[in-house]
């Protein structure tokens, strides 16, 4: 005797709007404005866009991984000028907040061994911070904006923002040109 009850059928997962945008940017990668689509969304991840242009370089120097330096310099520069407009984005942001709240970041901390201003101790070490997190898979514009906004002097987030964004750039170019589809599995891009 056979069971003749239906199966029934799953229904297709339901993808999140971020997943949606994510796998657009993703296949913007096959097509002849995968160069430009990639250098638009480094720009604008420094200041307000929520999907990396990793989405995009990867499956770029999967395709043509001859050109991974080159990639990954254009992705570098077009990310740092993305920053920069992150980074005065959150300087506007400091400057309405300060005035409109009031905020006074010469207050002096004088305990704990601390003897300093808010505005120094935000400053000087948030800088290391903004180099860690431009390495790490961190969203780019929280750091940009996060550094104008605590005002992190914009040579410190410069250097912090070169040093960061080259790295992610060349490693995530580099493992992919040099370890292929495999590695792909390794960074979660």
């Amino acid at each position: 005797m056979s069971d003749s009850t239906p199966v029934a059928a799953t229904a297709p997962e339901k993808l999140s709007w971020y997943r949606r945008l994510y796998l657009r940017v993703e296949a913007l990668s096959s097509t002849k404005y995968a160069l430009a689509a990639m250098l638009l969304v480094s720009v604008v991840d420094g200041s307000v866009f929520p999907i990396p242009p990793f989405a995009l370089l990867v499956p770029m120097v999967l395709a043509q991984p001859k050109k991974w330096v080159q990639y990954a310099v254009m992705g570098t520069v077009a990310s740092l000028f993305g920053g920069f407009i992150g980074y005065y984005l959150g300087d506007l942001l400091r400057q309405g907040a300060i005035s409109f709240l009031d905020i006074n970041l010469d207050v002096r901390i004088t305990r704990f061994g601390i003897n300093a201003t808010l505005g120094e101790l935000l400053g000087r070490n948030f800088w290391a911070l903004a180099l860690l997190c431009s390495v790490l898979p961190t969203p780019f514009k929280v750091v940009a904006i996060g550094s104008g906004m605590v005002g992190v002097p914009l040579d410190r987030f410069f250097l912090a923002a070169v040093l960061g964004r080259s790295v992610r750039f060349f490693l995530v170019s580099g493992v992919m040109r040099f370890f292929g589809p495999t590695a792909r599995r390794w960074l979660r891009v």
